[in-house]
């Protein structure tokens, strides 16, 4: 039932041509950030603000490449402090984060992977997570 909502509601947004379903925010550290990409209009919309942000995170399915949503990310700073902590509403996080040491942690249907990042002055950088779908699981 679950993926069947979430078909639909990319099915919706995909045919009402619009990237109003970008979820913009702020991070508990005061940085902005952009989540999205389900429609193609999305991922125009997400890629023409690119160059604003520092970190760019995608999700998507091991041996297909299929784009993930609901993957939970959670972002720590060196200081141990949680940056970011939600699941995604699609499969691409753009945020601006500040100079620094990071670790980027991603969970989905019972898996996690953690990748670790260094910003520098005028950076840009990417992590891609890659999961295996799992049988029964969701997507």
């Amino acid at each position: 039932m679950k993926n069947l909502m979430r078909g639909l509601a990319a099915l919706a947004l995909a045919l009402s041509g619009s990237a109003h379903a970008l979820q913009q925010g702020v991070t508990s550290g005061d940085r902005s950030y952009l989540s999205g990409g389900v429609s193609e209009e999305e991922r125009e919309a997400m890629n023409a603000q690119r160059e604003r942000f520092s970190l760019w995170v995608v999700t998507a399915l091991r041996r297909s490449g299929e784009y993930l949503s609901a993957v939970r990310l959670t972002v720590t700073d060196a200081q141990q402090h949680i940056v970011f902590d939600e699941a995604l509403d699609g499969p691409w996080l753009l945020i601006d984060l500040p100079i620094g040491k990071y670790t980027i942690e991603a969970r989905f249907d019972g898996q996690a992977q953690q990748r670790a990042t260094t910003i520098h002055a005028g950076d840009h950088h990417q992590a891609i997570f890659y999961f295996v779908a799992l049988e029964g699981g969701s997507k």
